[in-house]
C-alpha cells in the first residue's frame, strides 16, 4: 500500500528519517532569550512542539500542501517552491546538532508537569532519540538505503504525488508549476547521492536496478499522455474560478514543463542507472554490511514500533508462521470440503459489486465494535495505466490535517488481475485502506483534534497493524462460511508471514541466497523463480514486508494482554476506542500509558475516554 504516509510523507526518504537525522530541533537563540523568564514545563513543551511541526512541515512545498490547507492559520510561513534537500554530509552535520539542541530542550522539561498529551509526544521523542542513536552511529548508515528503489522508491511515488496536488487556490496552481519545474534539479540530487552510494559500495543489486528501470521506462511511454498532463487537465478545465484563456495558458505551461522537465529528469535517471548498474553493489541485505544487524534490528524497533529482541522476533515470526500453517492443515483435515474448495480454487467466492457498493457493506458491518466518524467523503480512482506494473494493488492518500474531509483511495486495476476471488481481493483490500482501516483509523484520530506533531510522528507498525487487523475483520464481513473466513484468513496472513521470514532473517539474521532456498524448502516452496521473486524483494525494499506482519502481530498481543488483565470487564470497542484515542505511537509507549491506567483505575474504567 501506498499512501502519503507510506510515501512518506510526501516528498521522499528524508521525510520518512525525520527522526533518524534528527530534523526535529532548533531554535536555541529562543532557548538563550528566554532562561530568564520563569519555566512552565506545560507552556514551554506546547511551544516546543509547534516548533518541531513547523519545521517538519516546511521542508518542502510538497510535504506543506499535502498536510496543510491553511498554513497561515497556524502561522506558519510558506517554504521556498521546491523538492527540498536530499541527505548530504552538510545536513547529516546540522541534523546531529539540532538533535542535541533538541535532547537540551526536553532535559529542561518536568516530565510531571506535562499534560497526558503531551506525555505521549515526550515519549515518543525520547524513544526516538534513543534509537538514532544507533542508526545514525555511522556516516555509511545514511546510505544503506536509497531513494531509489523498486515498489516504493520516489520515481514511482512522484507522478502520483503530484498529480494529487491540492489546489485550494489559483495560488497553488501557480505553485504546482514551480514545484514540477524544480523535477529535474532534484533528480540530478538525488542521482549524486545515489552515485555516492554506489562509491560506498552499497548501491542495488542488478535485479533490482532492472525493476526500476522497467519501471522508468513504462513511465516514459506515450509522452504526450503523460499522467501529468492529462490529469491536470481535466482538473484545471473543472476549476470554477479559471477564465477559458487562464485554463489555456496553465495547461500549456504545464505541458512544456513536463515534456521539458519532469519527463527529461526521468531520462536523466534512466541513463544513471544503467551507468550504475553493477557498480558498488551490495550483495545480500542489510545484515552483510558492516554494522547491519544492528542497524537493521534498530530499523525494525524504530518503524514498527516494538522493543522486542532480535531473538525474541525471529521466534515470534516462527511461532505464528507454523502455528497459521498448523492450523490449515487442521482445518483441512477437519473440513474437507474446505481442503477440496481449495483444491478447485472455488473459495471465497462473494457477490461482485462496486468499490462504492463494498464499501457501504464495511461501514455498515463495523460500527457495533467501532466508534463513530462524522460523514467524509471518499474518492476511488484507478492507478494511472503508466505505472500499473510496478505499484501496489491499492493505496490511500492521508488528507490534511486542516481539511480531512476529502480522502482518496487508488485501487490499481492489474493487480487485482483476473482472479476467480477478485471480488473478495477488492473487498478485504478496500477493508485495509478504507473502512475500518486506513482511513477511517486516520480520520477519526484527527477528528479528536490531536496537536499536528503527532501527524509528524505517525508509526508504521501501528497504522500498518491497524489495517491487516482490518483486512482480517474484513474476511468475517463478507458473508461466508465462518470456518471457510477463517482459513482464507490463515492462508492470506501465512502468505505474508512467509516474505517477513525471510525479510527478517535476510536483513537482521544475515541469511544469504542459499539459507533462503534451504528455509523455503522447509516449507515445500522449491519453486526458483518464486524463491528469487521473495528473496530480491525483501533485498531491493528491506524490512518493508514487516511493517505489516510485526504491527499486526503487535497489535494482536497489546489486544489479548489487555483481555488478559481486564478479565470480564474487557469490551472490544471500548478497546478499539483506546486504541484510535491515542493515536499512532509506538506500542511499548502504548503498552506503558495503558498499562498505568489499568493500575491506577478500576477494571472498568480502564478504556474509558479520558476525562
Amino acid at each position: 500500500m501506498i499512501k502519503k504516509r507510506f510515501l512518506r510523507r510526501p516528498i521522499c526518504i528524508l521525510l520518512a528519517m525525520t527522526l533518524f537525522l534528527g530534523i526535529l530541533g532548533g531554535c536555541s537563540s529562543k532557548e538563550k532569550e528566554e532562561e530568564t523568564v520563569p519555566f512552565d514545563s506545560e507552556a514551554d513543551f506546547d511551544l516546543l512542539m509547534d516548533e518541531l511541526f513547523e519545521d517538519w512541515v516546511t521542508s518542502d512545498a510538497l510535504s506543506m500542501n499535502y498536510f496543510l490547507a491553511d498554513p497561515y492559520s497556524l502561522n506558519i510561513e510558506r517554504p521556498e517552491t521546491t523538492f527540498g534537500e536530499i541527505i548530504s554530509a552538510e545536513s547529516i552535520q546540522e541534523s546531529k546538532e539540532e538533535t542535541e539542541e533538541l535532547i537540551e530542550r526536553l532535559d529542561a522539561i518536568d516530565y510531571n508537569d506535562l499534560r497526558d498529551d503531551q506525555k505521549i509526544v515526550y515519549d515518543i521523542l525520547r524513544r526516538s532519540i534513543s534509537i538514532s542513536d544507533i542508526t545514525t552511529r555511522e556516516e555509511d548508515y545514511y546510505y544503506y538505503t536509497g531513494y531509489i528503489r523498486p515498489l516504493n522508491g520516489i520515481q514511482v511515488q512522484l507522478p502520483v504525488l503530484l498529480a494529487e496536488f491540492n489546489f485550494y487556490t489559483v495560488e497553488d496552481i501557480e505553485r504546482y508549476l514551480d514545484l514540477i519545474a524544480d523535477t529535474h534539479r532534484y533528480f540530478s540530487d538525488i542521482i549524486e547521492f545515489e552515485r555516492e552510494r554506489s562509491r560506498r559500495g552499497f548501491f542495488m543489486e542488478d535485479y533490482n536496478v532492472d525493476s526500476v528501470i522497467e519501471q522508468i521506462e513504462s513511465y516514459l511511454e506515450d509522452r504526450d499522455d503523460n499522467l501529468l498532463i492529462t490529469v491536470f487537465d481535466y482538473r484545471i478545465d473543472n476549476y470554477e474560478e479559471l477564465t477559458s484563456q487562464q485554463r489555456e495558458q496553465f495547461k500549456q505551461r504545464n505541458k512544456d514543463l513536463v515534456l521539458g522537465n519532469v519527463l527529461p529528469a526521468y531520462e536523466t535517471l534512466l541513463n544513471a542507472m544503467n551507468e550504475l548498474r553493477g557498480v558498488g553493489v551490495r550483495t545480500g541485505g542489510l545484515a552483510q554490511l558492516p554494522g547491519g544487524r544492528d542497524y537493521a534490528h534498530a530499523s525494525v524497533r524504530s518503524r514498527i514500533g516494538t522493543d522486542r529482541s532480535i531473538r525474541d522476533l525471529e521466534f515470534i515470526l516462527e511461532m505464528w508462521l507454523d502455528g497459521i500453517l498448523d492450523h490449515i492443515r487442521a482445518t483441512f483435515w477437519s473440513y474437507p470440503h474446505l481442503a477440496e474448495g481449495f483444491e478447485n480454487d472455488t473459495l471465497g467466492r462473494i457477490a461482485a459489486a462496486s468499490p462504492e457498493e463494498y464499501i457501504t457493506m464495511l461501514q455498515r458491518h463495523i460500527y457495533a465494535e467501532f466508534p463513530l466518524i462524522e460523514e467524509t467523503r471518499l474518492d476511488i480512482f484507478e492507478v494511472h495505466e503508466s505505472l500499473q506494473e510496478h505499484m501496489s494493488p491499492a493505496f490511500y492518500l492521508v488528507p490534511a490535517i486542516d481539511r480531512f474531509d476529502d480522502n482518496v483511495v487508488y485501487l490499481n486495476p492489474s493487480s487485482l488481475g483476473e482472479r476467480e476471488d477478485s471480488e473478495l481481493l477488492l473487498f478485504t483490500i478496500l477493508a485495509h485502506e478504507s473502512y475500518p482501516g486506513h482511513m477511517y483509523q486516520t480520520v477519526y484520530f484527527l477528528q479528536q483534534s490531536p496537536h499536528p506533531i503527532r501527524t509528524a510522528l505517525s508509526n508504521s507498525g501501528y497504522s500498518e497493524g491497524w489495517a491487516v487487523y482490518s483486512e482480517m475483520l474484513s474476511y468475517f464481513f463478507a458473508d461466508l462460511e465462518e470456518m471457510e473466513s477463517t482459513l482464507l484468513w490463515n492462508i492470506r496472513f501465512y502468505d505474508m508471514l512467509l516474505v517477513s521470514n525471510v525479510d527478517f532473517g535476510v536483513n537482521v539474521l544475515g541469511w544469504d541466497y542459499d539459507e533462503v532456498v534451504w528455509r523455503l524448502g522447509l516449507y515445500n516452496i522449491y519453486n526458483t523463480e518464486v524463491v528469487e521473486r521473495i528473496y530480491h524483494r525483501v533485498t531491493g525494499v528491506p524490512l518493508n514486508s514487516l511493517l505489516y506482519t510485526l504491527g499486526y502481530i503487535e497489535f494482536v498481543a497489546l489486544m489479548e494482554d489487555t483481555e488478559r488483565a481486564l478479565g470480564n470487564d474487557f469490551i472490544l470497542r471500548d478497546f478499539h476506542r483506546y486504541f484510535l484515542d491515542f493515536g499512532p505511537a509506538p506500542y511499548p509507549i502504548i503498552r506503558q500509558h495503558l498499562n498505568q491506567r489499568i493500575v491506577s483505575l478500576p477494571p472498568s474504567q480502564a478504556l474509558a475516554p479520558a476525562a
